[in-house]
């Protein structure tokens, strides 16, 4: 692939990731009837008003949250050390939680709290992060395939464990964000929709691997082995059925099985993705964010309205120009 189309991939999907987070954040932990009531039954045409939000009500609507903040922290540090370190991934965290105030906005998971706390004490970071579970550690997969272009499987594979092992050293964590970092990858080399759900279960399994134990837990690659049979429904019984029967909350499997049914249902049309996974239920900052990047990845660009896109460009302007200007296309 050009670098030129690589590039133009890399903005699309860093822009429907940013627009996914600040769509999906008023309603992130609503329930489905609740935002169907708050919006008519209807899909949302454009950002909803962040007052709506159980949790940041007082954020500017637009704003981004530890999903976008957590990847561009990472990212920074990765490219200006010139290595995707464990040590640096434990370095950026706490420069985030320091400098944006997560702990008092609420934004840091108790996953990713606890383990620094524990690293602080002086426990090694493979052992803090064992305890894990969540889908802080897919969340900021994307940070690890665009720190550097071309690496290898093995590379890349080295990459989205060192950005969770701190924090989520699990075998829920590792094999979710194992699955989604090489779909990605997959998808911005252009790769098929069979060919991109073919990358998650290598990559899933890839690093399920590296795990230090295997829990009793639900599988991320199992859920999304049953993508394109979810997304078969049509859009609202698809949501519902997610929603009740995987769920859609905190734990990593959660997560990367709804990511990946919106995905298939949505294709290239990145904003009916962001639109679907904002009133799915849940924790929907993160799955409209992950699902519109591996979208926007999959169709080379994206189709977000201008005026979303701006504002959100806008709002979050500071934090976009510190820490990766290039990539949100500012």
């Amino acid at each position: 692939m050009k670098e030129e189309t690589r590039r133009k991939r890399e903005i699309a999907l860093w822009q429907a990731f940013a627009v996914g987070d600040a769509m999906g954040m008023p309603t992130e932990f609503m329930r489905p009837e609740d935002i169907e009531k708050e919006l008519g039954g209807r899909l949302p045409e454009g950002l909803l008003p962040a007052a709506l939000s159980y949790n940041h009500g007082n954020l500017p609507t637009g704003s981004v949250t530890d999903d976008t903040e957590q990847n561009l922290y990472l990212l920074a540090k990765a490219r200006g050390a010139g290595a995707l370190t464990v040590e640096g991934t434990v370095e950026a965290l706490k420069a985030w939680i320091r400098e944006t105030g997560a702990v008092e906005k609420q934004y840091i998971g108790p996953s990713s709290l606890k383990a620094l706390e524990k690293i602080d004490e002086g426990m090694p970071a493979a052992q803090a992060g064992m305890g894990g579970t969540t889908c802080g550690g897919i969340m900021r997969t994307p940070a690890a395939v665009l720190w550097k272009q071309d690496q290898t499987r093995e590379e890349l594979a080295d990459s989205i464990q060192r950005s969770l092992l701190p924090t989520h050293n699990s075998s829920e964590a590792l094999e979710a964000a194992g699955a989604y970092g090489f779909a990605l990858e997959k998808a911005l080399e252009g790769g098929s929709l069979p060919e991109i759900l073919e990358a998650a279960e290598r990559g899933g399994a890839c690093l399920m691997e590296r795990a230090p134990y295997k829990a009793c837990a639900p599988s991320a690659c199992a859920r999304i082995a049953k993508a394109e049979h979810m997304a078969s429904f049509p859009e609202k019984e698809m949501l519902r059925l997610i929603f009740e029967l995987w769920g859609t909350g905190l734990p990593s499997a959660d997560v990367a099985g709804s990511v990946f049914a919106i995905f298939v249902k949505a294709g290239k049309d990145v904003w009916q993705a962001i639109r679907l996974a904002t009133v799915i239920g849940g924790d929907t900052d993160t799955i409209a964010a992950l699902a519109g990047a591996l979208c926007a990845a999959y169709a080379g660009g994206h189709n977000i309205p201008e005026s979303v896109l701006q504002q959100v460009l806008a709002v979050n302007r500071p934090l976009f120009e510190a820490k990766y200007p290039e990539g949100l296309g500012l």
